[in-house]
């Protein structure tokens, strides 16, 4: 039987959205996605915390700020799953 990896991203449907947002604007921080992109908190952070699991995006702490802020970004592995999904969208 086939092994459909791609079912780890279906676990959190916002990891899809996060991967696109992220490939359009590099990186970010949750606040943008919460404010710009209207992604709440209840979707958001465990969408961030699967796709960090899985490899796909990276977390760090911008601690030249006040308040410091949480920025993401996508990994190599992520920048491949998110080009493949932009073609996808592109398509649709």
């Amino acid at each position: 039987m086939t092994e459909f990896k791609i079912a780890a991203l279906e676990k959190h449907s916002g990891i899809l959205r996060l991967l696109l947002i992220l490939k359009e604007k590099g990186e970010i921080n949750f606040q943008q996605f919460i404010d710009v992109y209207r992604l709440y908190p209840t979707s958001l952070y465990p969408a961030v915390r699967h796709a960090e699991e899985l490899g796909i995006i990276s977390v760090r702490i911008e601690s030249s700020s006040y308040p410091r802020k949480k920025m993401i970004k996508l990994t190599k592995k992520g920048e491949k799953i998110a080009d493949h999904l932009k073609a996808i969208n592109d398509i649709l």
